[in-house]
């Protein structure tokens, strides 16, 4: 028995026989779920009322409604009509509907499937192997779940533009003013689960620079510092960074690194703490910057990088101008 109840024979049959009250509804006034309730009735050996005796009151339209369209499960249309998930399921058949699996039955909000469109593809493999977290919500789920969070707006506006088309967003915000997001999206995402760069992206120069764009959005910095821009990009994958500098230099981008630093353990001021090792590549001469940012600028999506990309472009123009002088 799932839960012990103390109620009598008498009782039960009164509820039941008597007040015509249903198996939920005495579930409902004992607290205990509605095969407790079944069982007793057995055991009391009181008549079970079949559901073809009564006649169910519910038409194709409104279960097709309420099942279909609202995706409300057979607990729920029972509460709302009072009338039996047994009944419920019996004209879910009768009506020819499709019954949802334990999958399907966690699907509430609607979701569409991914574009298909290769450069948006390696854009999100990008973005997300910077600043995602991406897994099922059990093995066998049809959701996957996107999430990640910031202190940065920016950051979060960019993830809910990536994917409110796709699927339902929800955001919250926590304490010291980072905002935490959630997506849930259909299968046709699978391509996120894995941390592995598909060999694709590196065959055509529109396809990498989308993912580099993606991954600089989610890792990169684009700055001035002593009055001299730089590009550069930090992570814990040393593979990852070496993937991306070998092919910044097939097109002739000077991209030296990866740079290690032993941080492992180390607790910046910010609070920030470093589980492991860190690694950064960085471009810093004046050609190569004018060159990937003419290349990566029409991939770029995150508006603070934009503007830092602009930022560093007017830089290197001015300090070229200044030479020109000299």
């Amino acid at each position: 028995m799932t839960k012990q109840i103390k109620i009598s024979a008498e009782e039960l049959s009164k509820l039941y026989e008597k007040k015509k009250l249903t198996t939920y509804q005495i579930a409902e006034k004992f607290n205990c779920c509605q095969a407790t309730v079944w069982k007793r009735l057995k055991e009391f050996n009181i008549n079970l009322r079949l559901a073809g005796v009564k006649r169910v009151n519910i038409s194709e339209k409104k279960l097709k409604d309420l099942y279909l369209n609202k995706k409300f499960s057979t607990w729920k249309i029972e509460r709302i009509t009072q009338i039996p998930r047994g009944s419920i399921h019996r004209k879910l058949k009768e009506y020819g509907l499709k019954i949802r699996d334990r999958a399907d039955s966690h699907i509430i909000f609607p979701r569409e499937n991914f574009s298909g469109d290769l450069v948006e593809k390696a854009y999100l493999i990008g973005f997300r192997l910077g600043d995602l977290g991406v897994r099922k919500i059990y093995p066998n789920s049809k959701t996957i779940c996107v999430a990640s969070g910031s202190t940065i707006k920016e950051q979060i506006d960019l993830i809910n533009s990536l994917f409110k088309q796709y699927g339902r967003v929800r955001s919250k915000k926590t304490r010291y003013n980072k905002i935490n997001i959630w997506i849930a999206l259909n299968e046709s995402f699978d391509f996120l689960l894995t941390k592995e760069i598909p060999s694709w992206v590196e065959g055509e120069k529109k396809l990498f620079l989308s993912f580099l764009a993606g991954f600089s959005d989610a890792e990169g910095n684009i700055g001035i510092y002593n009055n001299q821009a730089v590009f550069q990009i930090g992570n814990y994958d040393k593979n990852l960074l070496l993937f991306i500098a070998k092919n910044m230099n097939n097109l002739g981008i000077v991209c030296r690194g990866p740079y290690g630093s032993n941080m492992k353990n180390y607790t910046h001021k910010e609070g920030y703490h470093y589980n492991q090792n860190y690694f950064q590549i960085r471009v810093g001469k004046k050609d190569s910057l004018l060159k990937l940012f003419g290349m990566i600028k029409p991939y770029l999506k995150h508006k603070n990088k934009i503007k830092a990309l602009k930022k560093a472009e007017d830089n290197i123009i001015y300090r070229n101008k200044l030479k020109e002088k000299k």
